[in-house]
């Protein structure tokens, strides 16, 4: 299993059930490295992303509460969700919230991070890879500029 987010300085990933910021070309990569694949989020996630599935690939949420969602495969539970992605075709990718990032880190093989150079007002943090033992970057991009803002691309595995 692999997993996408964006952090800012500090790894934060949102702020009041909202993306930090919108940045086109972190959008674009999000939308080519997920195509195709299987996408896992919270229902946070879901309700913030318009509670719409995202195009082109297999939509599933993770929520104790929320049974049913139109263009969503709902799961109860992280154990649930582990079982159907085993039998999953193609990549499966963890996109959110923070909750679900923690629950399911320990699972997956592969982080795809961009790294936003400014901090923000965050209230929910991912795990610092940078700084974990357990990963170890194997591909970068340049640093590139985007709406005044510079952001790289990480690509990160978990060491065996």
């Amino acid at each position: 299993m692999n997993l996408i987010a964006a952090v800012d300085k500090n790894w934060a990933i949102g702020y009041q059930n909202k993306l930090l910021t919108s940045i086109p070309e972190d959008m674009k990569f999000f939308r080519e490295t997920t195509a195709n694949s299987t996408v896992v989020m919270g229902r946070k996630t879901w309700e913030s992303i318009g509670a719409k599935p995202l195009p082109g690939r297999v939509n599933c949420v993770i929520s104790r509460s929320v049974k049913q969602l139109d263009g969503a495969q709902v799961f109860g539970s992280v154990e649930e969700f582990l079982s159907f992605a085993e039998k999953a075709e193609g990549k499966v990718f963890v996109t959110g919230g923070g909750e679900i990032y923690r629950e399911l880190l320990p699972y997956c093989g592969e982080a795809f991070i961009t790294r936003i150079y400014e901090s923000f007002n965050g209230d929910v943090f991912f795990t610092d890879l940078e700084h974990d033992s357990d990963w170890e970057i194997v591909e970068t991009s340049p640093v590139m500029s985007s709406e005044c803002r510079n952001i790289r691309f990480f690509h990160y595995i978990r060491k065996k």
